[in-house]
């Protein structure tokens, strides 16, 4: 389980049991690996205001993005997701991307954010080691900074929420 602030969280507690609860027995482990190295560094101040159910949500439709990705090709995602689209609801819009590993991928993102006079309320990024089999699903996944997974790709995730933006052309 992710710790907040070197304590265990309520919220994370639960996200995982609605992990082990509604993801198929097969998928679970990994889904509840991802949710651990995707919260893991985050503060409690992150979490106020936050229910469960929209945080399994955020965490299910980013290791769904995950699953998409094709590595050599960013992967990125923009939207205001509604629980009759998508099963959880933000009062933000949400941005998920995803990308191999490189060096200032953080600076980047952040640079171009503010290029579109863009601020983050929360940017989460994990770099993590990433195996996938010939479908490209995940079949194993660790965090960057541990032990190298044989024949892992190194991927970046992140997962950041802008003020809401109700414009297409925006």
């Amino acid at each position: 389980m992710a710790l907040v602030d070197g304590l265990p969280s309520v919220i994370l507690k639960n996200v995982s049991q609605l992990i082990q609860q509604k993801v198929s027995k097969e998928t679970a482990p990994l889904v509840e690996k991802f949710s651990e190295i995707l919260y893991g560094n985050i503060s409690t101040s992150d979490l106020t205001y936050r229910n469960d159910s929209d945080v399994y949500g955020a965490t299910l439709s980013l290791w769904n993005s995950l699953n998409e990705f094709k590595h050599g090709n960013a992967l990125i995602k923009v939207f205001n997701p509604e629980v009759a689209q998508n099963g959880w609801k933000s009062s933000h819009t949400i941005i998920e991307v995803i990308v191999d590993d490189m060096p200032f991928l953080v600076d980047s993102v952040r640079i171009a954010l503010n290029r579109k006079g863009l601020s983050p309320h929360l940017m989460l990024n994990c770099p993590m080691q990433v195996t996938r089999d010939k479908s490209n699903n995940v079949t194993q996944l660790a965090n960057a900074s541990e032990k190298k997974i044989k024949d892992s790709v190194n991927e970046t995730v992140f997962f950041i929420e802008i003020d809401r933006i109700t414009s297409d052309e925006q």
